[in-house]
């Protein structure tokens, strides 16, 4: 995929001009790592933004009694590490690849630069920390006071508007996750997933068509039960 294409799909780069975007672009770089390639550690001072071209990278942290809570899989098309990126710190969480993947990235020292040189990047950047933060907040109250049901429903229906296949049918969703990581992902024992996705398909919520496979008979109402509804 070309570098620039890849970093369009990106919120805190899509409302770039051509010429910003490209210059991004000629900042980054492109290389193939193996599965269990770690690419950064809780606390680890942030070197970059990575963003995913293949492949699924794992983001977690892990609890003072070595127990992990999966934060994020992220998929091609994603990026990995934003937050130290924009505030100098550290990583807040730790990231490592789930099989071979092809990452972009771009040194933090570059991205600085165009921030100060170009108002249009950093009024981008302005633009997806409020997202970030929005979406932030919907998380805390869906862990907080939603049960599992719910959370499952955000969480899928947050996959679908990502990739989602729309049918006659309704929208088809390939999920690359077993439930054991979709547990570690919304904060839940595995065999509640397994009984949040059995009332889920006996509400006519999901079709289950393989083991990876299903679909969304009505996403608006799929919705509805992740909001509360």
């Amino acid at each position: 995929m070309n570098i620039s294409s890849l970093l369009r799909a990106l919120p805190i780069f899509a409302e770039l001009t051509d010429p910003d975007l490209g210059q991004v672009a000629t900042r980054c770089v492109a290389r193939t790592v193996g599965g269990g390639h770690v690419l950064f550690a809780t606390d680890d001072v942030c070197r970059g933004l990575y963003v995913v071209e293949s492949g699924r990278v794992r983001v977690y942290r892990l609890s003072p009694d070595g127990r992990e809570q999966v934060l994020q899989i992220e998929g091609p098309g994603r990026a990995v590490g934003e937050l130290p990126l924009f505030d100098g710190g550290k990583h807040p969480a730790s990231a490592i690849t789930l099989e071979a993947s092809r990452l972009v990235f771009l040194p933090r020292e570059d991205f600085e630069e165009l921030c100060r040189t170009q108002p249009s990047v950093a009024q981008a950047v302005i633009l997806s920390l409020g997202r970030q933060l929005r979406h932030l907040v919907n998380v805390t109250e869906t862990l907080a006071f939603r049960d599992v049901a719910a959370r499952l429903a955000m969480l899928l229906s947050s996959y679908a508007d990502r990739v989602g296949v729309p049918t006659m049918e309704g929208m088809v969703l390939t999920l690359h996750r077993t439930q054991a990581e979709l547990s570690l992902e919304i904060g839940a024992a595995r065999e509640s997933v397994s009984r949040a996705y059995r009332q889920l398909r006996d509400r006519g919520m999901i079709e289950m068509l393989s083991d990876h496979r299903l679909r969304i008979p009505d996403l608006e109402r799929l919705r509805a039960l992740a909001r509360g509804g």
